[in-house]
């Protein structure tokens, strides 16, 4: 059987084109080990000198918040401000430090504590007896929790839930106190919980949801900045928040415990107090008109997203490429031990959720193997892994596809099977994964937005705060705007190289 001539050019440029993507392989993971390295090794607080002496000699106190929990913290023009901000700066100048804040989601915010992402957790954190167990706390305030409904409604006691949908922000006291009125027999509709406090506020609005039980300062926030919210009820008397530090980490505790009562001693607690909880709160946040409001503060936010969002695709369909060619090799390889690893390996990945692989990554490698990465590393590792196993499938659909009568030709005329593949069947297999693997580059670009869990500021995220924030859930189509121009983008890129190819024969 004959052979394409046109096949004798095409492997130099396909090596060019494979080598290319070897170097960014090889380069990306060294960039996520830098990453990696920069963060605190071992266990959290395991340190010689001890938690304190390692924050003063870094300069640093790390302090995780959920920025969704408008007026304790949340982000404006994407930094961090609020009472819960304002007060861990208080503190940071008191231990000789600066304050560096890890935003996270709510969910996480715990684990990342205890496997030592961060030092403190100050987020307006109720103090229960569950969490005393993992971690110790400095109490800071007292808060009541409330009622938040829209003016058409007056729902001023927990008898008066009955029927109606709640939402609550998901894992907090609110949630947990709505469950027991159910068990005690309140007819509560349905709970509906939220990753975070804007969209509760969200639901409420757009008619998913009838009220909101949540701590009072973010009820009141929200009610003076949109008057379709109004407070009816008080929920929960007072109950303690605090400081959350690992418990290992005892000296910390007590300097952090030192610094608040010289906050609360010098006037400073009741000054910040005053500023986050006074009349004036919201007034100069008032959603403007849409337009005005896109052009000044989320183009640029939604922009700064999409290059994350950019980053990690490239990267990831990189890396993946790369390593799913090698998995394809390894998966058709005559030696039944390589084959057995690959399949392993692919059956792993496309057999469990991507963001399950990304929480276990980025949160329980630091406690089981003390490798600790940063969110744009452990993103993209998660990525690469993930999409690897799945381009693997598409090349060795591919090899076999061709007729093996091109590798018998190509073994007829002396060539070794290993060249008989670079030469003869992976310039054929190129052409042919085009389509398929541009579908998967496709849903490697949606699928970057999972990595918000882990508070990488991607394009979803930052849309996401945007639209808590200013209660604009339209802000969501600019999301939807960036991810159709890199799906657009990926198909003509792809017809275009499908073209080229036809034009040479290849």
């Amino acid at each position: 059987m004959d052979i394409s001539p046109a096949l004798s050019v095409s492997p130099r440029r396909w090596g060019l084109v494979v080598g290319w993507l070897l170097l960014v392989g090889l380069l990306l993971p060294g960039l996520a080990t830098a990453e990696a390295s920069n963060s605190p090794s071992g266990q959290p607080g395991a340190s010689p000198g001890g938690a304190l002496a390692r924050i003063q000699t870094a300069g640093v106190l790390r302090v995780a918040i959920d920025a969704t929990y408008p007026p304790m913290e949340f982000l404006e023009k994407g930094q961090p401000v609020g009472f819960d901000v304002d007060l861990a700066r208080e503190i940071a100048r008191r231990l000789g430090v600066t304050a560096e804040f890890v935003v996270m989601d709510w969910d996480g915010i715990l684990a990342g504590l205890t496997s030592g992402r961060y030092d403190i957790i100050l987020s307006s954190m109720n103090i229960t007896p569950a969490r005393e167990q993992q971690v110790d706390f400095v109490e800071y305030a007292r808060m009541s929790q409330v009622f938040v409904t829209t003016r058409n409604r007056n729902i001023r006691t927990e008898e008066e839930l009955a029927g109606q949908r709640v939402a609550v922000q998901t894992n907090t006291t609110s949630q947990r106190w709505v469950q027991q009125l159910q068990q005690r027999g309140v007819a509560v509709q349905a709970i509906r919980p939220f990753p975070g406090a804007t969209e509760c506020f969200a639901a409420v609005k757009s008619g998913q949801a009838d009220v909101i039980v949540i701590d009072e300062p973010v009820g009141r926030f929200f009610a003076r900045r949109d008057d379709t919210f109004v407070i009816t009820g008080q929920a929960l008397e007072p109950e303690p928040i605090g400081i959350a530090i690992n418990k290992q980490d005892a000296d910390l505790t007590a300097a952090i415990a030192r610094a608040f009562e010289d906050i609360r001693n010098s006037g400073t607690l009741k000054r910040l107090s005053e500023h986050w909880f006074g009349g004036e709160l919201g007034q100069a946040v008032k959603p403007q008109g849409f337009w005005v409001f896109s052009r000044e503060t989320v183009l640029p936010r939604v922009l700064q997203g999409l290059g994350v969002t950019l980053q990690l695709t490239l990267g990831s369909g990189a890396l993946g490429i790369t390593l799913g060619l090698l998995l394809s090799l390894a998966r058709i390889s005559r030696r039944r031990p390589i084959r057995g690893v690959a399949l392993a390996y692919i059956t792993l990945f496309r057999g469990t959720p991507l963001l399950l692989q990304l929480l276990f990554i980025f949160f329980a490698l630091p406690l089981m193997l003390g490798v600790r990465l940063g969110p744009m590393a452990a993103g993209l590792t998660a990525l690469s892994l993930n999409a690897a196993a799945y381009i693997a499938e598409i090349f060795r659909a591919a090899i076999e596809s061709i007729d093996k009568g091109q590798m018998e030709a190509a073994r007829a005329l002396g060539m070794s099977h290993e060249l008989a593949m670079r030469r003869v069947i992976l310039p054929q297999t190129f052409r042919r994964i085009i389509p398929p693997l541009v579908n998967e580059l496709a849903a490697l670009s949606k699928d970057t937005s999972l990595v918000m869990v882990i508070a990488l500021p991607e394009m979803l995220y930052e849309t996401k705060q945007l639209a808590g924030t200013y209660l604009r859930p339209e802000v969501y189509a600019w999301a939807a705007i960036g991810y159709l121009i890199i799906v657009v983008a990926l198909s003509a890129l792809a017809q275009r190289l499908e073209r080229r190819l036809e034009a040479r024969g290849t």
